[in-house]
């Protein structure tokens, strides 16, 4: 009688590597979920909260023109002698809410290797919005 007892752990084996397998795929779409739910709600933050005080800046008529904020901003750096890069880093908007119903907007740019922006303060309630630099200040009212 010969007795093999190699069979039972090779089994044991292929049991261990099959559930590890499974662990790893479980591991790999939580991670996956994960991001998915992340990048999500960073998605829905900017799109339906960002979004009106950035449009209360963005269609903001710019005094002595026909045009808005958004089509006339750079014409009006570029128009200051700011010579904006556009290689790499392109021009942008962004909005922030720093306290309950207070957001800063930014228009950030490039300037050589510097980063630099005009910004404005919304109230998106009651539809207040304050200049927060010389070059917001002057697009905004137009002097």
């Amino acid at each position: 009688m010969s007795v093999t007892r190699g069979e039972p752990n090779e089994s044991r084996d292929v049991e261990g590597k099959q559930r590890r397998g499974w662990r790893i795929a479980l591991l790999v779409a939580a991670a996956f979920l994960a991001v998915a739910l992340v990048a999500g709600f960073g998605w829905y933050q900017f799109a339906h909260r960002a979004a009106p005080p950035l449009d209360v800046v963005q269609t903001h008529p710019v005094p002595g023109t026909d045009t808005d904020v958004r089509e006339r901003i750079l014409d009006f750096v570029h128009g200051k002698g700011i010579k904006v890069v556009n290689e790499g880093f392109k021009p942008t908007w962004g909005a922030e809410e720093t306290a309950k119903d207070v957001w800063v907007v930014s228009y950030v740019f490039e300037v050589g290797r510097e980063s630099h922006w005009l910004s404005w303060k919304v109230y998106p309630k009651t539809g207040k919005v304050v200049p927060l630099d010389s070059l917001a200040r002057e697009l905004w009212n137009g002097r």
